[in-house]
């Protein structure tokens, strides 16, 4: 059994078919979208190194994830207008019900097609639910606006806002949950539930994000329980 409020170097698929059945309350990641992208606005050698298995969309930890999380539970997944089909139809195969998409405003627009297409100003979170799933308190929109971190801020190349996080995690579930991120990355999801006084699971395959993940959840988890 994994104890709480760890993060784990590995192959998140390896990890995940370790961990006993309905054994966290909420699974909250930014799965690899298949966008293969490296920001060119930074100069060559402070750009940061494209992640891992993002050549497509990164579907497969999907049905233990299903497994490992409890019935009255669920998923919030990030994904893109482009994939989230491929993402919410691979979470109704695991036996997860979805519920709702939420529209994640970033507050500005990021690149893409310069002149052939809108500029991209959101992503999404799809919201999957193990069995009858209830809100712990005020029913949520599903927009959220929430700036997301600044270029020369990013710790990870997909970096997301440890604000947004803290209110997907605060929306779905009670201070007593432990939460699962796959994908933990430099640790946003972590760091949210640290702070919100939830326990927390952490997996990342690239070792340098994983100990950069771990470093800043234990310091704000010292923070939560001084």
């Amino acid at each position: 059994m994994i104890q709480p409020n760890t993060v784990i170097t590995g192959d998140s698929l390896t990890v995940l078919r370790s961990m006993d059945d309905e054994s966290v309350d909420m699974v909250i990641t930014d799965p690899p979208y298949g966008i293969d992208y490296q920001s060119g606005r930074k100069e060559k050698e402070r750009r940061l190194a494209k992640i891992k298995n993002d050549k497509a969309p990164f579907i497969w930890w999907i049905y233990d994830a299903a497994r490992v999380v409890k019935r009255g539970g669920g998923v919030l997944c990030f994904a893109r207008w482009d994939v989230q089909q491929t993402f919410m139809d691979a979470l109704r195969l695991a036996g997860l019900t979805v519920k709702s998409v939420i529209v994640w405003d970033k507050k500005a627009h990021g690149m893409g097609d310069l002149k052939g297409s809108f500029a991209p100003r959101y992503e999404v979170i799809i919201f999957a639910a193990k069995g009858r799933f209830e809100l712990p308190g005020k029913r949520p929109d599903d927009l959220i606006a929430c700036a997301k971190v600044g270029n020369q801020s990013l710790t990870h190349p997909n970096e997301k806002p440890v604000e947004l996080l803290e209110q997907l995690i605060e929306t779905t579930t009670t201070p007593d949950a432990l939460i699962l991120d796959p994908f933990a990355g430099s640790g946003s999801t972590l760091v949210a539930a640290a702070k919100t006084g939830r326990q927390y699971i952490g997996i990342e395959i690239d070792e340098h994000y994983s100990q950069l993940a771990a470093t800043r959840a234990a310091e704000h988890q010292k923070g939560a329980t001084a």
